[in-house]
């Protein structure tokens, strides 16, 4: 028995340092992930703020100080100046989903120790939602509610902006460009504020454009940066977890058959040896299939340390950079697609309808995508009817990505000639039209009734294996909940395919 014993015990020690190795991996993984997460925040609050700081700079040197002159009264939102400046900031503010505010305002003449407004970018009417007329409505934070007294308070020339004596940026930004300090909560939610001097022609600063950002939106998307390196640690934790689970069983089930037959202690031994053996095995595969993300994380977290966020010269760090990029893009965009049939499926996709002209997101789709196609050897075009504007009502962002999958994936299947994107409008059936023709592989009729099911492809699939098979899924479900429609048309395979995406036009 004494010889089981020494067994025994030399098969126990391997358990406890077994699970003790698992406990102090769990832990650094909780805290290498926590600074991994501290510092992304830290560094895209960085980006956020030089982003803020560039949109503010650029559109105060676009302001005329000789319009703001002209803006002094509550009657004088009707001068031709307040329009001009107005419509401007109102064309900035709603060319970027992540401004939620855009204001001027300045010292008054009477006292410079206090603030006036002088415009703001949704007041084109001042007095919309005090009107009592619904249709006049102006939704200024975009959270579906009417607040004419709290965030959707409307400005005109001259009104009092109290608050400001409590900012102390709102002063300083009289002698240069800023950004708040913190993440501060007002009247209006979290947000970070930019600030810059506008000034007249002898460089005197007349006014201070603010520019928010809501904080709330930032945060969400510091969440989804680290989520898919989360869900994959965590994957990785339970995985170990239920196998060293499964080895200690084993080992106690052995344990037990040492103490009835000692003349099996050699057998035992062998197959605690081919388990020792399946464990490192199976560790080696981890590691293995772990490399690329860790090494993706390292060179993030390398260039966290030695803030080579700036001017990069080293072609090396690019490559990084670019690697890291590449890797986080793909598993967003899998997770993303992911999520969205989770929510669409439980009722939960939420839609910001407004009527827009849908031109110049999808010229702006073919611009971005047009250098993709470039490098794979594709000409990509897009034109019109010519029948503009092409107002339809709907979600921005949710239709720019169905155009986007789309033509994603007709550049994907296209391995020569030419895609070609033309917007045009059927009268007779009210309906705005994008259509996507590409030269690529075609598709048989037998495939097209599956096309756009979750994780389907064509038969030519095989020469794209970095699809999730939820694009045009996802596509189909967007345009159906706008009221369109999306179909396609493909004279067979290997003559290429036509994909319509059809939205009621807005008159």
């Amino acid at each position: 028995m004494d010889r089981i014993g020494g067994v025994m015990r030399k098969i126990k020690n391997p358990v406890w340092v077994g699970l003790t190795l698992l406990a102090i991996s769990i832990i650094v993984i909780i805290l290498a992930t926590n600074i991994l997460y501290q510092r992304t925040v830290v560094l895209l609050t960085d980006n956020l703020r030089e982003t803020i700081l560039t949109i503010s700079r650029t559109q105060a040197t676009n302001i005329s100080a000789d319009d703001l002159s002209a803006l002094k009264t509550k009657d004088d939102w009707k001068k031709p100046e307040w329009s001009r400046v107005v419509t401007q900031l109102h064309s900035v503010k709603y060319s970027n989903k992540n401004i939620v505010f855009m204001y001027i305002f300045r010292k008054k003449a009477a006292d410079p120790t206090q603030m006036e407004f002088v415009a703001d970018a949704d007041s084109i009417n001042p007095f919309a939602n005090t009107s009592g007329d619904p249709s006049r409505y102006v939704d200024v934070n975009r959270d579906g509610l009417i607040e004419p007294d709290g965030p959707d308070k409307l400005q005109w020339p001259g009104q009092d902006y109290a608050e400001a004596v409590d900012i102390p940026e709102t002063f300083a930004a009289y002698d240069k460009a800023l950004t708040s300090t913190d993440l501060y909560t007002d009247a209006y939610g979290s947000v970070i504020t930019g600030y810059a001097p506008i000034k007249d022609q002898y460089g005197n600063t007349v006014a201070v454009l603010a520019t928010d950002v809501k904080a709330d939106d930032f945060l969400t998307i510091t969440t989804r940066t680290l989520r898919p390196f989360l869900e994959f640690i965590i994957f990785l934790t339970l995985t170990i977890s239920a196998l060293t689970i499964i080895v200690i069983r084993t080992w106690k089930k052995y344990m037990k058959s040492l103490e009835d037959f000692n003349y099996q202690i050699t057998i035992t031994n062998e197959k605690l040896q081919s388990l020792d053996k399946l464990k490192t095995e199976f560790l080696s595969l981890a590691a293995h299939q772990l490399r690329s993300p860790l090494t993706a994380i390292r060179g993030y977290t390398s260039m966290l340390l030695d803030g080579s966020f700036g001017l990069i010269a080293d072609e090396k760090q690019k490559d990084a950079i670019d690697r890291v990029m590449q890797s986080s893009t793909h598993l967003t965009k899998v997770v993303e697609d992911l999520l969205n049939v989770s929510k669409i499926e439980a009722g939960g996709m939420k839609y910001f309808m407004v009527p827009f002209d849908i031109e110049k997101p999808v010229k702006e789709l073919s611009t971005d995508l047009s250098i993709t196609a470039q490098n794979k050897g594709l000409t990509l075009t897009f034109a019109t009817d010519g029948t503009g504007p092409y107002m339809v009502n709907g979600d921005v962002e949710k239709i720019r990505q169905v155009v986007l999958n789309v033509i994603d994936n007709a550049i994907k299947y296209t391995q020569s000639g030419s895609i070609a994107i033309l917007l045009s409008r059927d009268v007779e059936k009210g309906k705005i039209r994008i259509a996507v023709t590409d030269t690529g592989m075609g598709i048989s009729s037998g495939e097209r009734e599956k096309l756009f099911l979750k994780f389907s492809r064509g038969a030519g699939g095989h020469t794209n294996t970095t699809g999730s098979g939820l694009g045009l899924y996802l596509a189909k479900q967007i345009s159906e909940a706008h009221g369109g429609s999306i179909s396609i048309d493909s004279p067979g395979v290997g003559q290429g395919s036509t994909f319509t995406i059809s939205l009621k036009a807005v008159q």
